[in-house]
């Protein structure tokens, strides 16, 4: 059946013989080369079949083949061992490869650096029984603890640090954050078009007590030489938006209004 479907191209005899998946994407009306591609990746064990929606497979049916052929090629080369939802992952490459294109930065390289030390990551899950879950936007780790009761922390005990050099990762954050008390989850903000952190990260406490501790610690902490962190009590954005106001409303009016709604 592969060779029938083959169509003499190269690219679609990689590594002889298919899975019966194969098929199934040919049939779904993906371009074989593309459909080959993504079969190598479904061999190697990244991957299954039943891990696509069709939201990443109509992506695929649509993306230029070259350009699908080099997404599945940088997908297959990533660490996909804390990537949750496989699917909206390689979604967020094909974003991130079609802005590439769009401004010109083929050049750029996705995930340049060395990444996390992954011995001293697994040994930081094993002891926490935390868990890890990679997107393109950001790297969170934890939330809640395990054997958590109750809700949530409230206001107050997540804190912001910034200034984060862009080769540090949550295998170095989270020691550091832990002396200040109990985590409740970091998130470390990444940049889908370079693979680096994108400089600054959040990271909730179980206590608002931990919070101010890691603002009095870690606040001009020197993390690297010449590298000094930033890092204060986060402050949710209040700022609400209210559209299709009457042009004939004064100020005086519309205030009036909200207050009506906002009184107790």
């Amino acid at each position: 059946m592969a060779e029938g479907n083959g169509g003499g191209d190269p690219g679609s005899q990689v590594d002889g013989e298919r899975t019966e998946d194969y098929q199934k994407l040919i049939n779904y009306g993906l371009n074989e080369k593309v459909a080959a591609k993504l079969d190598e990746i479904y061999k190697q064990g990244k991957l299954r079949h039943e891990d696509l929606d069709e939201r990443a497979l109509d992506a695929l049916k649509e993306f230029p083949v070259e350009g699908a052929v080099t997404v599945l090629k940088q997908f297959l080369e990533s660490n996909l061992e804390h990537v949750s939802n496989k699917s909206a992952y390689l979604c967020g490459v094909m974003k991130t490869y079609r802005q590439r294109k769009q401004y010109n930065t083929d050049s750029m390289t996705v995930n340049p650096g060395k990444g996390p030390d992954e011995d001293n990551l697994k040994a930081i899950l094993e002891r926490s029984g935390y868990t890890l879950d990679v997107t393109t936007g950001q790297r969170k780790y934890g939330g809640p603890p395990p054997n958590w009761e109750g809700p949530p922390p409230g206001p107050g005990c997540e804190v912001f640090c910034g200034k984060i050099p862009k080769e540090l990762y949550e295998d170095e954050l989270i020691p550091l954050f832990e002396k200040c008390g109990e985590i409740w989850d970091l998130r470390l903000m990444m940049d889908p078009m370079t693979g680096q952190n994108r400089g600054y990260a959040f990271i909730t406490f179980t206590t608002r007590a931990a919070a101010n501790e890691a603002v009095s610690k870690l606040d001009n902490y020197n993390v690297r030489e010449n590298a000094a962190l930033k890092v204060n009590i986060s402050i949710p954005n209040l700022r609400l938006f209210v559209g299709n106001i009457p042009k004939s409303k004064s100020k005086e009016e519309i205030m009036e209004e909200f207050s009506k709604r906002t009184a107790e």
